[in-house]
């Protein structure tokens, strides 16, 4: 007989819906309470979500983990209080999965995967492009080492970020804890990083506020760990959704074209036929609930950790000390 898995949801706005959707439709999870300090939060859950009707409710994510006792925990709120709110499911016995970034300085994310590993406690951290056949695709090309050594990264992201951003939490420091750097354009550093296997060592970065407080346009120049050198462009002030990661090593290079919708195009060197061919019948992926459970039940090996989180946060904090001082910048190692 599978065991049952009872959990709670620490935050229930935005990116809560999909993953609770996902989680009502497993047999094996009981969703037992939700946590969130808006009412309206609660009520528009609930009816874009039938089946949460009855499931309690909280206004202090403290009741839920006293009250609902979950095993595992989904924390989906405002970027800075991730850590509190892991800490606070792990300490309650819990497993998490925690909505991207897992805090919002790499000291927290550090600490979250020290207390994980001491507690004997999974977190998996929602990077949702770590599941798709795509990117997965292309992590494996590279670091099957056939390409070469990796000479120059770009990556770029768009989107009409500061209109959806703009009097909401996500451009504040206090609850945002950066702008869209921290938000979609985690994304795009983590499959930066996690394609490549590659460590940013130097950061020369420029950003943009407008009238936020947080970054929306941001451009980096960085040199990897191997000499490598690469760019990102984060464009907050875009108009569509686009992002593309393009590699190049010593035998060849490799692109993702990534769209709203979520399917990426991975389109790879023909270096015989002196060309550019699209990657075609790439097929599976999941997505970070299904890959929780797996890593809960011991079928899978975490491959979203908290300890990924580290560097990124380090880079991300490296780029806006840069865009702060207008200088090169170390990157720190935690």
């Amino acid at each position: 007989m599978s065991m049952t898995y009872r959990l709670g949801a620490i935050g229930v706005g935005g990116n809560a819906a999909g993953h609770l959707r996902r989680f009502l439709g497993m047999p094996e999870v009981d969703v037992v309470g939700l946590a969130d300090p808006s009412d309206a939060s609660i009520a528009t859950a609930r009816s874009g979500l039938p089946d949460l009707s009855e499931v309690p409710a909280y206004a202090d994510w403290r009741d839920l983990l006293s009250a609902a006792d979950p095993d595992v925990v989904l924390v989906s709120t405002p970027h800075t209080l991730h850590h509190e709110h892991v800490m606070g499911a792990l300490n309650a016995g819990a497993h998490v999965l925690c909505e991207k970034p897992l805090a919002h300085t790499p000291e927290l994310a550090q600490e979250i995967a020290d207390h994980a590993n001491d507690l004997g406690r999974h977190v998996v951290v929602g990077f949702q492009r770590r599941f798709s056949p795509g990117y997965t695709y292309m992590r494996e090309r590279l670091q099957r080492g056939d390409m070469g050594e990796i000479t120059h990264v770009q990556a770029s992201q768009w989107q009409a970020w500061i209109n959806s951003a703009r009097g909401r939490w996500r451009s504040t420091l206090a609850l945002g804890g950066g702008g869209q750097l921290s938000d979609s354009g985690s994304h795009l550093m983590d499959m930066l990083l996690w394609t490549t296997g590659l460590r940013i060592v130097e950061v020369d970065a420029r950003m943009r506020t407008y009238d936020l407080e947080v970054e929306v346009d941001g451009a980096a120049v960085f040199l990897f760990e191997n000499g490598a050198i690469g760019t990102l462009s984060i464009i907050g002030t875009g108009h569509t959704f686009g992002e593309r990661l393009s590699v190049v090593a010593g035998n060849g290079a490799i692109r993702a074209d990534w769209a709203s919708g979520g399917v990426e195009v991975i389109l790879e060197d023909d270096l015989e036929a002196k060309l550019t061919r699209e990657v075609e019948g790439l097929t599976g992926g999941s997505n970070p609930d299904e890959h929780f459970l797996a890593v809960i039940r011991g079928d899978a090996t975490n491959g979203s950790p908290p300890e990924d989180s580290v560097h990124l946060l380090e880079v991300l904090a490296a780029i806006r000390r840069s865009g702060d001082t207008g200088q090169r910048e170390i990157v720190s190692q935690t």
